[in-house]
């Protein structure tokens, strides 16, 4: 858990001071923000807008009784959010406050800054290969050698063949010639 110094911030009117402060950050953000409301809402409400200015569901804030209204905001992932206040009143239209991060409402921006950086060091960690992965390799690594074997193999047989068949040729060259001594062998020009 996570306890930090509230920071309050003005709206404009009918908002007084907002502030927001993070509880958690166990499996996405909590954080519980309150805001000051002059007059009497039918309901208030916190809106946010994520990356990408998607916005997320809006939640229903607490009347604190004393003009304050607060509650408590889980996000699935840790993020400096926007957030905006809606003042639903008995009749009318609502009014939407500005939008501000979380951390202009006093969350502590070393929670953000510490996330990103935890996620990036626990991706270097993780092995660039999984066990099954390195397997795969080293099969596949066999494979290629083997085959390699096989084309040096062929190519070593053809030279043989083709270095044969030109001594068989000097060998008939040397018998078309008339070069037999009267040996059982024939010479051979090599």
């Amino acid at each position: 858990m996570l306890a930090l110094l509230l920071v309050l911030l003005p709206l404009s009117s009918p908002f007084g001071e907002a502030s927001a402060t993070a509880t958690s950050t166990d499996g996405g953000l909590r954080f519980e923000v309150s805001v000051e409301v002059q007059g009497s809402p039918v309901a208030v409400l916190v809106r946010g807008i994520g990356a990408g200015a998607s916005e997320l569901p809006p939640v229903a804030l607490g009347d604190q009784g004393d003009g304050t209204w607060a509650g408590i905001v889980q996000l699935p992932v840790v993020e400096n959010i926007r957030v905006g206040f809606e003042f639903i009143p008995v009749s009318g239209p609502a009014t939407v406050s500005e939008l501000h991060a979380l951390t202009d409402l006093g969350v502590d921006r070393a929670i953000f800054e510490n996330k990103s950086s935890s996620t990036s060091q626990s991706e270097e960690d993780e092995p660039l290969v999984s066990p099954e992965g390195r397997r795969w390799g080293w099969m596949a690594l066999a494979a290629g050698a083997a085959a390699l074997t096989l084309i040096a193999l062929w190519a070593i047989g053809s030279v043989r063949r083709a270095e044969g068949d030109e001594i068989v040729e000097s060998v008939e060259r040397v018998d078309d010639d008339g070069g037999d001594d009267g040996g059982d062998e024939p010479t051979v020009d090599i």
